[in-house]
């Protein structure tokens, strides 16, 4: 997540969107005074490469971090003020109600069905016990049957940018057209620079089938169910 005081705008950042890659590329336009959360160290370094901000105005105090401590709060809770999944919905009771209304919000969705097979080889990476090992190449069945005994808010990212009846953000950019949509925005807001997106987190991912040959009948299922909301706000089709 972004809160950029200097610029007037705040990017949530979703999973498996490319968001990672758009952090990257706005963090290159933020002041000293703005909110950047964290990444993970390969990401972190391919920030500082790119010429963007890392991390800033997201530590918690040290005494806040011992309190989170006795409290039981989880390390990245204690440590970080805002996750950098934040919510809209959470944040929103967060900060100034003057920089919730005044600032431009925005976030990307992608095509769940599409997304939903990068999120499983993101997690081969992260979580071989469960997802299986990224050393050997996955069969569709271990794609279906992994997905399919995920939770639905795995399948979606509307519980990111949206309540339960319409997105608390101003726009919901597509990642089918990332760059052509993330320039616009840069212009909105005064950056003229050409955006150039780094390439973060896209390295994993073995098969290039298009979903459709990959998504049985029963995850198709699962998937529109759990994405409904993601599927007719953005006019995504099977």
């Amino acid at each position: 997540m972004i809160l950029s005081r200097h610029r007037k705008f705040i990017f949530f950042k979703t999973i498996k969107t490319g968001s990672t890659s758009c952090e990257i590329a706005l963090s290159r336009h933020c002041g000293p005074e703005d909110v950047i959360t964290y990444l993970p160290p390969p990401d972190e370094q391919l920030r500082r490469s790119f010429g963007g901000r890392a991390e800033q105005n997201n530590r918690n105090a040290v005494c806040k971090q011992w309190a989170g401590r006795l409290l039981g709060w989880d390390r990245e809770k204690r440590k970080h003020r805002f996750p950098h999944n934040i919510s809209a919905a959470d944040l929103r009771t967060r900060i100034p109600s003057l920089e919730w209304n005044s600032f431009f919000k925005f976030t990307i969705a992608r095509n769940p069905f599409d997304r939903a097979i990068s999120k499983y080889f993101h997690d081969r990476q992260h979580m071989p016990s469960r997802a299986g090992s990224p050393k050997k190449a996955p069969s569709k069945d271990d794609i279906n049957q992994y997905l399919l005994t995920l939770p639905d808010s795995d399948l979606t990212n509307w519980h990111i940018y949206a309540d339960e009846e319409a997105p608390l953000v101003d726009r919901v950019i597509a990642y089918e057209d990332l760059s052509g949509e993330l320039a616009s925005i840069l212009g909105s807001i005064g950056v003229a620079e050409e955006i150039v997106l780094p390439r973060a987190k896209g390295q994993w991912r073995t098969n290039r089938e298009p979903y459709q040959s990959i998504i049985g009948s029963e995850l198709r299922q699962k998937i529109e169910a759990a994405a409904s909301n993601e599927i007719e706000l953005m006019r995504y089709s099977w």
